[in-house]
């Protein structure tokens, strides 16, 4: 009869078994969405935003909210 055979109650398996992959996809996928934060933040989006002011400003001139006119449609660069 073996000496060694673990007590009752004792832990045999460590606790964060299998739980690690899990951490560190978790870690991946928050460093990609910092990543993709910080890019988004550098990027030269003051002049999407000067056009798509501009494009509210000739619709809203324009009167396209009447019901004899259909209000032009957005510039599909500008949706995203």
């Amino acid at each position: 009869m073996p000496t060694d055979s673990p007590l009752p109650g004792s832990l045999t398996v460590p606790p964060l078994h299998g739980w690690v992959g899990l951490v560190v996809l978790l870690v991946l996928a928050v460093l990609v969405g910092v990543g993709f934060l910080v890019a988004r933040s550098l990027s030269d989006d003051e002049i999407d935003a000067a056009e798509w002011q501009s494009w509210l400003e000739a619709r809203s001139r324009s009167g396209a909210g009447s019901e004899d006119q259909a209000p032009e449609p957005v510039p599909h660069h500008l949706v995203g």
